[in-house]
């Protein structure tokens, strides 16, 4: 091991000082057993290939000792994986590696993807031992922790470190924080980029007639929208119901109808709770995001409010609308030409967009909503290797190898796999929209990654969908929202959530901090 660490070495200061071609040094790196997703992310880093190789190959190499030590001494040879159904396609690629190489079997149990967080609440009480890595969104990690089903892994990635937060591969700013740790400890190890951009038909955009027919209508030229202004604009432009063809594809679904909320109301500068944990969407701003909801539901497709994300991305793919707010699995479903026949190579995406603060100014912010990664049981007969199995898939080069499959849930969360991607990522998801994945993620809120967080989303969602269907006026549907977010607060313990607020509202993007004064609140 240590002769072929000094060859690869060797081969990355000879191709630094541009003795060796690129060719020849992917040929020559793959030859020692360098996967050639790693091989052509080094042979492509800006910082020279020597500190790449040094970098970003460690977060694997440190996860694969420690998985080969625990493997050696464990008594149980399977490693059983609870994940969400439909996520499996990133793991299965390397089943054959861990069974041949270290005798150890993968076992996978799929559940819904919103009967995971029951179930490891459940096995927290009765304690079978039956999983040892779970696949939770981010949403789970409080409850998870305070319940003892899952380890702190705080130890374990201070002693093997996984490179979480390094600048040029760890996991993007402020997710690195929101969808990881709880109270400032981590919880678990992301491994799905889950943010939401937008997509729009790029073939509509550079039609000439539809370009002039825009400028004239509206006064400015026809593009990507920067603005909900804007947006709202091209959805009642495009929108052409006889011909099967609408304005937008957004969700107003129960389930996914309060992310479409929550996405606009940040954008308006407001967060969820102020510092003292009161409720701070019920009000005008949050009247306004319901009301742009209402009156673009005049241009949205017509299973709208019936859409699950699978139905959607297919009706997109279908070329059954200009735009879509999706994750990024969306776009990477679109550009598959079996899943987006009519969309393959026609996409222009952009980063959400941007809405006006009463200042006047333009307030540009994202949300990292859902979000899946792995959580190591507490119940788990052999910790180590399923904690070495988290590190090892999410390390900057095996994730950068398995997001591109198209079988699964898993996106780009790294800065690696946005700022030096392989070319398997640059294949799939192309380089401009990697870019605007970055652009985006570095401004995003979280989801309700807080001690209750389903209870409170939960809550939200019930009454913007109300207000959808006409049941709830605007402000009627916010205030039912907020006496159950009370409620929710009371019975968990206000100190309690507002400690986790603080914490997160700590690490948010500094424009975003600044217009919803959290700037100025105290420390958790």
């Amino acid at each position: 091991m240590d002769e072929t660490k000094r060859k690869i070495g060797k081969a990355c200061k000879k191709f630094d000082a541009g003795k060796m071609t690129r060719r020849s040094f992917l040929t020559k790196l793959m030859a020692l057993g360098v996967t050639a997703a790693v091989a052509n992310a080094v042979s492509l880093s800006p910082f020279g290939a020597a500190t790449a190789w040094a970098s970003i190959s460690g977060p694997e190499e440190r996860a694969w000792a420690l998985a080969k030590e625990a493997a050696a001494k464990a008594d149980k040879k399977t490693l059983t994986l609870l994940i969400p159904t439909g996520s499996i396609g990133n793991m299965t690629p390397y089943v054959d590696k861990w069974k041949n190489e270290l005798g150890i079997q993968l076992e996978f149990i799929e559940e819904p993807d919103e009967v995971v967080h029951t179930k490891g609440m459940q096995e927290a009480v009765a304690k079978t031992g039956r999983y040892d890595v779970m696949m939770p969104t981010a949403m789970s990690y409080p409850d998870w922790i305070d319940s003892g089903v899952i380890y702190d892994l705080t130890d374990w990635t201070d002693k093997y470190q996984p490179d979480l937060f390094n600048k040029q591969w760890g996991v993007v700013f402020p997710a690195s924080h929101h969808a990881q740790l709880y109270n400032g400890r981590v919880a678990g190890l992301l491994n799905d980029g889950d943010q939401i951009t937008l997509l729009c038909r790029s073939d509509y955009l550079d039609d000439p007639e539809k370009k002039k027919a825009f400028a004239d209508k509206y006064g400015y030229e026809l593009s990507v929208p920067h603005t909900w202004k804007e947006y709202y604009n091209l959805a009642q432009f495009m929108h052409d119901p006889a011909k099967g063809f609408y304005g937008s594809l957004e969700y107003r679904s129960p389930y996914y109808v309060k992310w479409m909320f929550m996405q606009r109301l940040v954008s308006k500068g407001k967060l969820y709770f102020d510092a003292d944990m009161n409720p701070t969407f019920n009000s005008e701003e949050g009247v306004a995001a319901l009301e742009d909801m209402l009156a673009m539901n005049a241009y949205l497709h017509p299973d709208a409010f019936s859409f699950t994300w699978s139905s959607n991305y297919n009706a997109f793919g279908r070329g059954e609308g200009f735009m879509n707010i999706v994750w990024p699995s969306g776009f990477k479903y679109s550009m598959a030409p079996s899943t987006g026949p009519a969309t393959t190579g026609k996409i222009a995406a952009t980063v959400m967009p941007a809405d006006f603060l009463k200042d006047g100014s333009k307030l540009y912010a994202g949300l990292f909503c859902w979000g899946y990664g792995y959580a190591v049981s507490k119940y788990s007969a052999n910790p180590e290797l399923a904690y070495a199995y988290s590190q090892w898939m999410t390390s900057p080069t095996i994730s950068a190898d398995a997001i591109p499959y198209l079988g699964g849930y898993s996106d780009p969360y790294r800065v690696n796999h946005m700022l030096e991607p392989t070319e398997r990522l640059v294949q799939t998801y192309t380089k401009p929209y990697l870019k605007t994945l970055y652009d985006n993620m570095v401004n995003t809120v979280p989801d309700f990654c807080l001690p209750g967080g389903f209870e409170y989303q939960d809550a939200l969602d019930k009454q913007v969908h109300a207000c959808m269907t006409g049941e709830k006026k605007p402000k009627e549907a916010l205030e039912a929202a907020a006496h159950s977010f009370e409620r929710i607060t009371k019975r968990i313990g206000k100190d309690k959530v507002r400690k986790s607020w603080l914490t997160l509202a700590k690490n948010l993007a500094e424009p975003i901090k600044k217009a919803s004064g959290a700037d100025k609140w105290p420390d958790a």
